[in-house]
């Protein structure tokens, strides 16, 4: 069998406030979904996606949970052996992609992760934490995660 491997990377919309204990939301945001998507065309490079859905209820000294699922939709087993998350943008001006305004934990979840054939499955998360240390910029911004995947076929 041959060995492939794909990195794939986009973005996911983390919703999120500052202010003193209430959690402030965009309602709008609380359907979006990030998808990944490795394109692949045959058994030597299978696509595989990764999905996770907005976390909401973000304030100052929240811990939250980006919770991925992992989908293979090719003809090959494959493994998932890396998983990383950082904080790239926010949507607010004054409210900056900082570890002081929201923390990206590393990912919490076995990996290898074997995704069968045609399979999907809830694969781990990415620990989300709001300091107190946000600024009152980020009270209802959505924050931008990169995820990023690393798989090879399975044996």
């Amino acid at each position: 069998m041959h060995r492939w491997h794909k990195s794939v990377a986009a973005a996911a919309a983390v919703v999120g406030a500052a202010g003193l204990v209430v959690a402030l939301k965009d309602p709008a945001t609380s359907d979006q979904e990030m998808t990944l998507t490795a394109a692949g065309a045959d058994d030597q490079n299978p696509a595989f996606t990764v999905r996770g859905t907005a976390v909401e209820n973000l304030y100052p000294g929240a811990r939250r949970r980006l919770v991925l699922t992992l989908a293979n939709p090719s003809r090959v087993a494959l493994l998932v052996t890396g998983m990383h998350a950082r904080l790239t943008a926010t949507d607010r001006p004054g409210c900056a992609p900082v570890a002081s305004n929201l923390e990206v934990e590393p990912y919490t979840g076995a990996l290898p992760a074997r995704i069968g054939a045609r399979e999907s499955r809830q694969a781990g998360a990415v620990p989300l934490h709001m300091p107190n240390s946000v600024v009152d910029a980020c009270q209802e911004a959505t924050f931008t995660v990169a995820v990023t995947a690393d798989a090879v076929a399975a044996r």
